[in-house]
């Protein structure tokens, strides 16, 4: 049985067993105050009987020296305390008393389960979207960690090889720079798992930025056809260490899973500043890439910026800023 299932059987039967107890005690307080109701309208006969001897009721009461049958109210005879004077209440006016407001009851019980039951699902649909999401992002988390060691450690495994076999300082340099980019990676992880990370806001280099980042894929770069020109000085209002964390993502994605170009692309209009990511991705790249869509975009959102994705022919990540100078 599924948890969310479970949770409506266990809210159900709570609202049941509730319901069950406050009806139990609204029809016992009803029943007062009907039956509160049905002895004054007595009593107003009998009060009218003492005035006239000649008057006998109405339909729904009769007023009698006799015991009658059914259910009835006595009262002393004012003119012999002996003697009781009988209220008779008729039958079918007891059950038409109490149906009004037997109605209006279930009617708006009706209506406050139904409310209980519509406020309950979304509450629950709310919190069950939360719980999935930080599932999906643990197991990103899980998966990410795992693949990122397992890179870092066959890279090791080749350096160490060519290090023992010819002592190359070319491999010492891959060494290095393969554990620089796991610092990196390991503290971008860290950094999209922090839910109340606050954002600190300054005039960043854009480029220098980007060039700090892009010193992270020498290798690969060199291995594809990158087109890449620079443009005038631009400056963007926004968190530093967040723009890397993205710009990071982003690259290590489109370098990964292209097959044979990246193209990055700077674009300045009016009121925003638009960066492009573009590359001819492997088929097996369509489903999602690196931490997952969401969790980055999540992070972008942090520092003001909006992040899209396009997949088409080529898969297109577009990086929008709205505060920025051109210098």
């Amino acid at each position: 049985m599924g948890e969310r299932l479970k949770l409506m059987l266990i809210f159900l039967s709570l609202i049941t067993v509730g319901f069950i107890a406050l009806n139990i005690l609204v029809f016992f307080e009803l029943k007062r105050t009907v039956e509160e109701g049905i002895y004054f309208r007595a009593y107003s006969h009998y009060l009218l009987y003492t005035i006239s001897k000649n008057h006998r009721g109405d339909e729904n009461f009769l007023v009698s020296e006799e015991i009658p049958r059914g259910f009835s109210f006595s009262f002393r005879d004012p003119s012999d305390p002996s003697k009781n004077v009988y209220v008779a209440v008729g039958e079918e006016y007891l059950k038409e008393s109490i149906k009004p407001s037997l109605k209006r009851l279930f009617f708006f019980q009706f209506l406050l389960i139904f409310s209980l039951i519509l406020v309950y699902q979304l509450v629950l649909d709310r919190l069950w979207k939360d719980v999935e999401e930080g599932r999906e992002f643990g197991r990103f988390l899980i998966k990410s960690i795992s693949h990122k060691l397992g890179n870092f450690l066959a890279v090791q495994k080749t350096n160490l090889n060519l290090l023992q076999k010819t002592n190359s300082p070319q491999a010492l340099d891959r060494m290095q720079r393969s554990i620089k980019r796991l610092e990196k990676d390991v503290s971008l992880i860290l950094r999209l798992s922090e839910e109340e990370l606050k954002p600190v806001k300054v005039w960043v280099d854009f480029w220098s930025v980007l060039e700090n980042v892009l010193s992270f894929f020498e290798d690969e770069i060199k291995e594809k056809k990158f087109i890449f020109r620079k443009g005038k000085d631009l400056y963007l209002h926004t968190d530093e260490r967040i723009l890397e964390d993205v710009l990071y993502n982003l690259l290590s994605n489109a370098i990964k899973y292209s097959k044979s170009f990246i193209h990055l692309r700077v674009s300045v209009g009016k009121d925003r500043v638009l960066f492009s990511v573009r590359n001819d991705f492997v088929e097996n790249a369509k489903g999602g890439m690196g931490l997952g869509l969401k969790l980055l975009q999540r992070h972008a959102q942090r520092m003001d910026s909006e992040l899209s994705i396009r997949i088409k022919k080529h898969y297109t990540a577009h990086l929008c800023f709205r505060e920025f100078r051109v210098i």
